[in-house]
């Protein structure tokens, strides 16, 4: 970092210089011109007008001894910011490879197919990566997953294993808006211009993938217990309260997701233990189910389960939200109720 001093021409207007070997490493000549984008209200970045650089480009080859393991190596080159990934083979993709493939970068978001033959297949990202926007994406995904929990909590409340079966399915969309945030967040941690466009620093950076990660198991959590409540399907009271849990979980996962993405000091603490209340709540509600004796069968029990798992998450969520000094022993995060199962 250099500090450089500022200079006033006539009329107003004020300069500074760059520096000699970034101008000269970027082509600044007399005479030229370079890009000032406003990113922040006190930040600026500084651009050479033309930046052609060359895609940063993965191949895969096919055939595989497995073809997961292409499904695997397209998925990572996705993860790791290539925006080019070219599947080449030394015989032909059968048609059955080819749609599994297809099925893959379905799953991939902003990855396309520019071109196709009998042995490759070429796909490029096209989003810029600095006209992606984090915080809209985990916005999304929470409106998914609290969706899908207010979903199963209606269809539950009149047996409807038809309509809960249909939730798991939406999962999927959970998982697409997580890939993209995952390479989102690892562009930027690679990329010193990217990241001052999100205005993450590194250790927002890391926060916001360990939240992608509680999120998406949180969108897989919900999808199971749909998908086997809709076969195990508890008759009253049990789904009368289980309903009352689940409306629960939708106000804890609306509260972590806003006060991670707020962090407001006091704001964040407020909510934070506005969301632990909430968490002790849910297990207690859990623990007398489990225990009423309105359920019997260990199905219910380990549907119960899931739910416990889901409200852990959103906890660990509003823990991220608070600075480390707040997690001393002693303090009322090493207090929380142990599982209620």
């Amino acid at each position: 970092m250099d500090a450089r001093k500022v200079l006033e021409m006539g009329g107003g207007t004020v300069l500074i210089s760059l520096p000699k070997a970034w101008a000269k490493r970027n082509g600044i000549v007399k005479g030229g011109s370079v890009l000032v984008e406003e990113i922040s209200p006190n930040r600026l970045i500084v651009s050479p007008m033309s930046r052609e650089q060359e895609p940063k480009t993965a191949v895969v080859v096919y055939p595989s001894d497995n073809l997961s393991h292409v499904v695997n190596d397209i998925t990572g080159a996705y993860l790791i910011g290539n925006n080019v990934i070219k599947i080449e083979g030394s015989q032909t993709i059968s048609r059955e490879d080819r749609e599994k493939v297809k099925a893959v970068i379905r799953r991939l978001v902003g990855l396309e197919i520019m071109d196709e033959d009998s042995k490759s297949i070429t796909l490029q990202f096209l989003p810029e990566p600095s006209t992606l926007n984090p915080e809209k994406i985990v916005r999304r995904m929470g409106s998914l997953t609290r969706g899908m929990l207010r979903d199963t909590r209606e269809a539950l409340a009149i047996e409807d294993s038809k309509t809960m079966s249909l939730i798991a399915e939406r999962d999927d969309e959970v998982d697409r808006l997580y890939f993209l945030l995952v390479r989102a967040i690892r562009t930027a941690t690679i990329d010193a211009e990217v990241s001052e466009r999100y205005n993450l620093s590194p250790v927002e950076c890391l926060d916001y993938r360990v939240l992608a990660s509680f999120i998406e198991g949180v969108g897989d959590t919900v999808a199971e217990f749909s998908g086997r409540a809709s076969e195990q399907l508890p008759g009253p009271p049990s789904a009368k309260e289980i309903g009352d849990v689940l409306k629960i979980l939708e106000e804890m996962e609306e509260t972590s997701v806003r006060i991670f993405l707020g962090r407001e000091g006091g704001q964040s603490r407020k909510g934070y233990l506005q969301v632990d209340e909430m968490h002790r709540e849910v297990i207690g509600r859990l623990r007398r189910i489990a225990q009423g004796g309105t359920i019997s069968t260990r199905a219910v029990v380990d549907l119960l389960g899931m739910l416990e798992r889901i409200s852990k998450a959103f906890v660990d969520i509003s823990d991220l939200s608070l600075p480390t000094f707040q997690f001393r022993e002693g303090s009322e995060h090493s207090n929380r109720p142990r599982a209620a199962f």
